[in-house]
């Protein structure tokens, strides 16, 4: 698997700043933030990779604290920024072993052991753009229709409690790039296979060098990348890029924004497991918010710095989209032989009538707390309390 899109984004070292969310003095090494709530409470404490910049943590992991104060029968949580890389193993490890009771990782970094958070990150160009009903589908997908998926989180002791949808892709270049022709003329670094497929669809190259996308820019071994505009914040990626173009490319999808030791999890009341279940909305819809606000953001900086956004042309877009619909018989072939899943063409069928089913939903949402409530309704009221994240039966 290629290195998640943003981990260079989300495991900068922070040196010695402090973030407060209540009176609590941290450490350098051990940076802790915490929730205020009654002494009696049992504690969790979450560890975390990421930067205090990074949107699972700032808005994330934030928003859920918050909405966990509130809940009755919650557990006091701590949320520490000393945890292992999101594509680190040790970040699963660690939950099962109990070392804490919380945490995050890129799930698709691990193919052998969770395949179906692998397909879902070739995934990335199926159903559309909005990453915020992907992500509503890919937890209800997860945690309530794919029952080979509940086996292998117990079989691994944890339990999924959601995932995040990231920024949305762009093409970074040097030069102008906005006809299918123009395609013909790339090599490329792109995200993963089916971002390969697609410009060789389009009779662009594409380098099998997934090293640093400032190098090979610099080297002059690729003309673009497919990237998210936060790529733009690597100065030697930003030296070579003059144009951005916006196109239907996807993003990345399948990362476990929140996840819990099965051995704490099954020690909690229901009640306390319902607190939880309950808080979980507002914390997946403010990350994927807060990506979209930070792409929105970088492009911004960007244009004000001479750098010119382009939206993709009509051809080029309806190129882009119909190669994604003709390349799910590719996905589904990938998942079979590379990822060995024997339900790959039922898992994606279900994922796309998920997509459809959220993307009409949240567009009558007119605020972040509406859409919230439509996932806590959808997913989250859907999982019983005395049963969900125990062993299930095979």
């Amino acid at each position: 698997m290629r290195r998640h899109p943003n981990t260079s984004f989300g495991i900068l070292f922070e040196g010695a700043l402090k973030f407060l969310w209540c009176s609590v003095l941290a450490s350098a090494i051990s940076l802790a933030i915490c929730t205020a709530v009654r002494a009696e409470e049992p504690l969790a404490r979450a560890h975390l990779g990421y930067s205090i910049k990074h949107p699972l943590v700032k808005a994330g992991w934030y928003s859920f604290s918050e909405k966990l104060k509130t809940e009755e029968d919650a557990p006091r949580l701590k949320v520490f920024l000393n945890g292992p890389a999101g594509d680190d193993f040790s970040a699963i490890e660690n939950l099962a072993r109990g070392h804490y009771q919380f945490g995050s990782a890129a799930l698709p970094s691990f193919p052998e052991t969770f395949p179906h958070a692998a397909l879902l990150a070739e995934m990335g160009l199926v159903g559309g753009g909005n990453e915020l009903a992907a992500t509503a589908a890919i937890t209800e997908l997860l945690a309530i229709q794919c029952r080979p998926c509940a086996q292998i989180f117990d079989k691994q002791g944890i339990v999924f409690l959601g995932v995040y949808g990231a920024a949305p892709f762009v093409l970074l270049s040097y030069d102008e790039l906005n006809t299918p022709l123009a395609f013909q003329e790339l090599t490329t670094l792109t995200p993963g296979t089916a971002w390969d497929r697609l410009i060789i669809s389009l009779g662009g190259k594409v380098t099998q060098d997934f090293s640093d996308a400032g190098d090979l820019f610099a080297r002059g071994e690729i003309s673009a990348a497919i990237a998210t505009p936060l790529e733009l914040s690597n100065p030697a990626v930003k030296a070579q890029t003059r144009h951005i173009l916006s196109a239907p490319l996807g993003s990345f999808r399948g990362g476990g924004a929140f996840l819990a030791s099965a051995s704490y999890w099954q020690q909690l009341s229901p009640k306390a497991r319902g607190s939880i279940l309950n808080a979980l909305p507002s914390g997946i819809v403010s990350t994927t918010i807060e990506y979209k606000r930070i792409s929105d953001l970088a492009i911004e900086e960007a244009k004000s710095e001479g750098l010119i956004v382009n939206q993709a042309a009509q051809d080029l877009t309806a190129k882009i989209q119909k190669h994604a619909e003709d390349d799910l018989s590719a996905i589904i072939q990938t998942a079979e032989k590379r990822f060995g899943l024997t339900n790959a063409s039922e898992f994606v069928s279900q994922f796309l009538s998920l997509y459809q089913k959220f993307e009409k939903m949240l567009a009558k949402a007119q605020t972040q707390e509406e859409a919230a409530q439509i996932l806590k309704t959808e997913i989250f009221d859907q999982l019983k309390q005395s049963k969900y994240g125990l062993a299930p039966k095979e």
